[in-house]
C-alpha cells in the first residue's frame, strides 16, 4: 500500500496509458471446475489481444487445476498458481503479485465475458484518462449459463466521483456490478493491495469500495458479462431469510470497519472519522427490521428498528414491500412471517406475480 498521500479527499493522480497498454486479469479459482472452462475460453476469445489470465487456484479438490492446465497448452497468456485454500483475499494477493498489467481486471472462475470485453475497457480508460476505476453492466445466467432475465442487472450504473456519497453512506454506494464487471488503473489496485486475508469469500467488495475513495468511476453501459447465479450467490435472487439477511448484515459491518482502516491509513484518521456507519444505510436499516421481526426481538428493538426504517430519508420501498414495511410492524408474528414469505421469499403469490410478468414478456416480443 502506497504511503500516507494528503490530508484532502481527492483522486489520486494516473499516468498516461500506451498506446496497447497490458490488461491483467485475476482468475481466482476455487472448485468450479464444472465452470472454469468456460471462463477462459471467454477470456482466450477477447478482441483485444494484449493481456494475461493469472489464474490462481486456492486449493481446489475437484478437477480445476486439470482443466486449467490444459489451456496453459492453447494459450501462452495464461498462467496458473497453485497455492494451499486460504479464501479469495489470499487467491487475488497471490495473483495480484504476479501481474505485470497496467489495467487489471477481475474474473471471477464462474462468469463468462462478452468477446469485446477488455476491448471496451482499454477504450473507456483511454477517454477517461482521469478515471482509474471503469464498470460495465452484466446479465445474470442460472448455472447452465440460460439468461435468468433479459434486461440488464444495473438499472442505473455509478458514475464520476463517488467518495463523498460512500463516505456518508458506510463506504457503500449503489449501482455498482459484481466483481468480474471491475476494472482498474493499476495505480489504483496499488494503494489497495495486498488485501486483509481474513476476507475468505468478500474480498472483491473490498477493492470495489477502497477504489471508491480513489479515483472516479467511467461507466460501460454495455452488457460485458455474464454473471452466473447458483448456490450461495442465489440465495438473494430465489427467496431471503432472517439467517441470510443476518449474515449480509455481519459482513457489511466488517467491511465498514475495513474502509476505516484503510481511510486512516491512506487519508489520516480526520477522513477516517467522517466515515458514517453502516448502521445508517438504508438497507442495514431494512435488514435489521426483517431479522427482529423474523426472529421475534423484543417489542422495544422491534419498535426500534421499525422507527429507523420508516423514518430513514432515503426510504424507496413502495407496493406490497412499502406496506409490510410500513404497516407490518402492527400485524401478528405468524402473519407477518406468512406476508414475508410471499413477498420476499418462494411463495405462492411471487410465483404468480412472476408468471404474469413473464407472460407479459412473450406477449410484447411476439406482438413486436
Amino acid at each position: 500500500m502506497q504511503e500516507l498521500q494528503t490530508q484532502n479527499l481527492q483522486p489520486i493522480k494516473l499516468s498516461q496509458l500506451p498506446e496497447s497498454p497490458l490488461v491483467s486479469v485475476l482468475v481466482p479459482n476455487y472448485n468450479y471446475a464444472k465452470y472454469v472452462g468456460e471462463t477462459l475460453d471467454s477470456a482466450i476469445r477477447q478482441t483485444y489481444s494484449h493481456y494475461e489470465v493469472i489464474v490462481c487456484d486456492d486449493g481446489s479438490t475437484d478437477q480445476s487445476c486439470e482443466i486449467i492446465e490444459a489451456y496453459l497448452q492453447k494459450d501462452s497468456r495464461i498462467k496458473l498458481i497453485r497455492k494451499p485454500n486460504g479464501g479469495v483475499g489470499s487467491a487475488l494477493n497471490t495473483a495480484y503479485q504476479e501481474s505485470k498489467g497496467q489495467i487489471i481486471c477481475i474474473l471471477d472462475a464462474d462468469d463468462v465475458w462478452m468477446d469485446n470485453k477488455l476491448y471496451k475497457i482499454v477504450e473507456a480508460f483511454k477517454a477517461e484518462p482521469s478515471s482509474g476505476f471503469a464498470i460495465h453492466n452484466v446479465i445474470p445466467v442460472d448455472a447452465n449459463g440460460n439468461v435468468i432475465e433479459r434486461k440488464p442487472l444495473l438499472s442505473s450504473m455509478a458514475s464520476g466521483w463517488m467518495a463523498i456519497s460512500a463516505l456518508e453512506n458506510g463506504g457503500f454506494i449503489d449501482d455498482l456490478p459484481p466483481a468480474s464487471a471491475l476494472c482498474f488503473r493499476r495505480e489504483v489496485t496499488d494503494c489497495i493491495f495486498p488485501l486483509n486475508e481474513a476476507f475468505v469469500r468478500n474480498a472483491d467488495a473490498l477493492v470495489r469500495n477502497f477504489a471508491l475513495f480513489l479515483s472516479s468511476i467511467v461507466p460501460v453501459k454495455d452488457v460485458l458479462s455474464k454473471y452466473r447465479l447458483h448456490g450461495s450467490n442465489l440465495t438473494f435472487v430465489q427467496s431471503l431469510s432472517a439467517d441470510y439477511l443476518e449474515r449480509e448484515m455481519n459482513v457489511a459491518e466488517q467491511i465498514n470497519l475495513e474502509i476505516k482502516h484503510f481511510l486512516s491509513e491512506f487519508y489520516g484518521p480526520d477522513i477516517a472519522t467522517r466515515l458514517t456507519s453502516i448502521k445508517s444505510r438504508q438497507i442495514y436499516c431494512h435488514n435489521r427490521y426483517i431479522v427482529a421481526r423474523l426472529k421475534k426481538a423484543s417489542k422495544s428493538e422491534r419498535r426500534e428498528a421499525h422507527q429507523q426504517l420508516i423514518n430513514h430519508p432515503q426510504f424507496s420501498w413502495s407496493g406490497v414491500e412499502g406496506w409490510l414495511l410500513k404497516k407490518g410492524e402492527y400485524l401478528p408474528d405468524s402473519v407477518f412471517a406468512l406476508c414475508f414469505n410471499q413477498i420476499y421469499g418462494n411463495g405462492w403469490l411471487k410465483r404468480l406475480v412472476k408468471f404474469i410478468r413473464k407472460q407479459r414478456a412473450v406477449g410484447q416480443n411476439s406482438s413486436a
